[in-house]
């Protein structure tokens, strides 16, 4: 019994003994990565060079030159809109020249129609000069004309023309000297109201020394909320009226 259980079993000792080594899995999974790194490269570098051998990457001498050409293009465009750009400012500047001489033009025109009605106005005015029939000697308003102001509604303007002579216009005549008033019928107050100008001494209107004739022009205050029906004009010598005529605006 003793000899049997201490002698070896055959068939322990027939199998064969193999030691491995175990590696950490950290670097197994490294190992794994650098690997397909590796393929990954390769397969890149095998992808390019195919594509150079088929044409499909363009040679780089060529390239350098088409971006050279585009350079070039690019230059020549920034010069064309420059002097586009010139050209562009010159056309801004003409126009403003142009629309500097439409303003000057434009004013120009309203002082020959201011012009053409003066000159008007003293063909009539030269025209009444004329030798007429009859007596008509002394003091003539030959014509007077009121209107309101453009700006300024409680200010109205008066145009008169004084003639000494009639039909001796052309004679020797004594130097005469009056003054000048104004009767202004107004409606104020759904009243009518008589305004006299000058109210008062200390602020008379423009005197009447003439000849032969004299050309008289001033502007008087409204009151506020009137509305001018007639403007009468009266020429006085030391207080005794010598001529007179009414306009209305």
């Amino acid at each position: 019994m003793k000899y049997r259980l201490l002698r070896p079993r055959r068939g322990l000792l027939s199998q064969r003994l193999a030691v491995r080594t175990h590696l950490p899995w950290p670097l197994r999974v490294l190992g794994a990565v650098l690997v397909l790194v590796l393929v990954a490269g390769a397969a890149g570098w095998a992808y390019d060079a195919g594509r150079r051998l088929s044409g499909a990457v363009p040679d780089m001498a060529a390239t350098k030159a088409e971006n050279a050409t585009l350079r070039e293009q690019a230059v020549a465009m920034a010069a064309q809109r420059d002097r586009l750009q010139a050209v562009a400012n010159t056309a801004e500047a003409q126009l403003q020249m142009a629309r500097g001489a439409q303003e000057g033009l434009a004013q120009q025109l309203k002082s020959a129609e201011a012009e053409v009605a003066q000159l008007k106005e003293d063909l009539a005015f030269f025209e009444s000069l004329l030798p007429a029939g009859g007596n008509t000697s002394g003091i003539h308003v030959r014509s007077f004309r009121v209107s309101l102001d453009e700006t300024d509604a409680l200010k109205m303007h008066y145009r008169l023309l004084i003639m000494q002579g009639g039909s001796k216009a052309f004679s020797s005549l004594a130097e005469f000297r009056g003054e000048v008033q104004l009767v202004v019928s107004l409606m104020q107050g759904g009243k009518p109201v008589a305004l006299t100008v000058p109210e008062a001494a200390t602020n008379p209107l423009p005197g009447v020394r003439l000849t032969h004739y004299q050309r008289i022009e001033g502007a008087f205050a409204l009151p506020a909320g009137a509305t001018v029906r007639a403007v009468t004009v009266r020429i006085l010598q030391n207080g005794q009226l010598r001529a007179t005529q009414t306009a209305m605006p």
